[in-house]
């Protein structure tokens, strides 16, 4: 595969959040940690930790961390779909951080 065709990849570990009476993302009660990657057809780009990004199942993750990925890796991991402009409170996300 030429370099033309590569693309940014980058490894989000996220939790799983829903949103509350209010319309605010908060972190699920019991959710464990999971990892996504970008991938060639993500909509959106990322901005900061807690940021909402959706699944290819429709499920909101919020940011946790953000690693590089080599591009030969990227299929070890499941893409998301794309960023949303959501964001949950550093302090909703202290006890995964």
């Amino acid at each position: 595969m030429s370099d033309s065709k590569k693309y940014d990849t980058n490894l989000f570990t996220g939790v799983m959040v829903e949103q509350d009476a209010s319309g605010l993302y908060q972190p699920k009660t019991g959710a464990k940690p999971n990892v996504w990657r970008t991938g060639k057809h993500t909509k959106g780009q990322f901005k900061k930790i807690g940021q909402v990004f959706l699944t290819e199942k429709g499920q909101a993750i919020s940011v946790l961390n953000v690693d590089k990925l080599s591009f030969n890796k990227r299929h070890n991991y499941i893409s998301l779909q794309r960023w949303t402009d959501e964001q949950v409170s550093l302090e909703l996300l202290t006890d995964w951080l």
